[in-house]
């Protein structure tokens, strides 16, 4: 596929998921005064694109955003945090665009609240503010959230592993314990409560309530309330065998973290579940390491290569894929939008993918993985 064919695909996933969302929240953009701040005439506009860690996803995230560049004549200036709890480089990378008079900032922030700050330093410089990826909270100046919801991909792996478990016969009684490593961003509490919202849903509806023969009226309503509370009983037994370890923000932590788990745990564990590219390869490294490949399903998120090297071997069931390269395309689309006035949304959710071995080699799924090469 060559490299024009690729960028119009991706520009017609994203005017898609555009289309789709303007649908459902119709005029909730943010009105702008007509003509703003072209550069018509002068240099090109220059937008700061921040983000978190040195990943492939984000490596994504910066292809999108220079693609975009590219094409509408902006200049990109690209800045990396070292992990995803840094904001510290993060506050240094915002100064650095005030002081070379960015128009604009794309930043998928290492923290909550502690760049509130800064970010007012360089909105009251005229700077306009597009927030990807994760939510800086209390903070009513962003020009538009664009993110995959998090609670929603949590969703989607717990699906994917109820289509496991189903595929496997498994019976949810009999099931072993149910591991969590999070990550430190703010992103994994959501992802860690759609998963165990959407799989504790599954089990409701397969964990099977005893039936009741009683034909007596005087004592019906009685058993009926005994199969009733055995029932509750059942999925209260289901809920706690949700375990969470430590929130890490490496991969060697959490690959110690998850062994300690799979050591320490005298019940057994069934399925473990990472939050982010640290934590899933942490969890794969361990389990790896204990030879359980077999034996443990596992889920995760993003597509590091070698994420998608434990996918091949059979150690990583599957992965969240949230579409990096749209989210610094789009970004940065936005960006030139509200550097000009014009009108953008006020949120944008771009999806999320999950990939496995069955379909890692479809053309689509190809196409988010290898946005540079396919």
């Amino acid at each position: 596929m060559n490299r024009s064919k690729r960028k119009g695909i991706f520009r017609t996933i994203a005017a898609c998921t555009l289309s789709a969302m303007m649908l459902i929240s119709a005029g909730c953009g943010k009105p702008q005064n007509a003509g703003g701040n072209g550069q018509q005439g002068g240099p090109p506009a220059k937008v700061a694109v921040i983000t978190k860690q040195q990943l492939s996803y984000w490596d994504d995230v910066k292809k999108g955003a220079e693609d975009a560049g590219n094409e509408l004549g902006v200049q990109i200036m690209y800045t990396v945090a070292t992990s995803d709890n840094d904001y510290v480089s993060q506050v240094a990378a915002i100064k650095e665009a005030i002081a070379a008079d960015a128009k604009a900032i794309v930043i998928a922030p290492n923290s909550d609240t502690e760049l509130n700050s800064v970010l007012d330093e360089a909105v009251a410089k005229g700077i306009k503010v597009i927030n990807i990826n994760s939510k800086v909270k209390d903070y009513g100046k962003i020009e538009s959230f664009i993110r995959c919801s998090d609670s929603d991909s949590g969703a989607v792996a717990a699906r994917n592993v109820a289509k496991i478990l189903e595929e496997k016969g498994a019976d949810y009684e009999k099931l072993g314990k149910i591991a969590i490593i999070g990550h430190t961003a703010s992103t994994a509490e959501e992802r860690i409560q759609g998963f165990i919202g959407v799989l504790t849903s599954y089990a409701s509806h397969n964990i099977q309530k005893p039936s009741v023969t009683e034909t007596d009226p005087e004592k019906l309503v009685e058993a009926n309330a005994a199969a009733e509370s055995e029932y509750n009983s059942k999925l209260e037994k289901f809920s706690k065998n949700f375990v969470q370890g430590d929130r890490v923000a490496d991969r060697e932590k959490a690959a110690k973290e998850a062994e300690k788990l799979l050591k320490n745990d005298g019940n057994g564990i069934s399925i473990m579940f990472g939050t982010n590219t640290n934590t899933t390869l942490g969890i794969c490294d361990a389990v790896s390491s204990l030879k359980l490949d077999d034996k443990i399903i596992v889920v995760g998120f993003n597509s590091d290569e070698e994420e998608l090297s434990y996918i091949r071997k059979g150690t990583l069931n599957g992965t969240v894929v949230q579409n990096p390269y749209i989210m610094g395309y789009v970004g940065v689309r936005y960006a030139n939008k509200v550097i000009k006035g014009m009108t953008v949304p006020t949120e944008l959710d771009v999806g999320a993918t999950f990939v496995n071995g069955s379909n890692m080699n479809d053309d689509y799924i190809q196409l988010l993985l290898y946005p540079d090469k396919y």
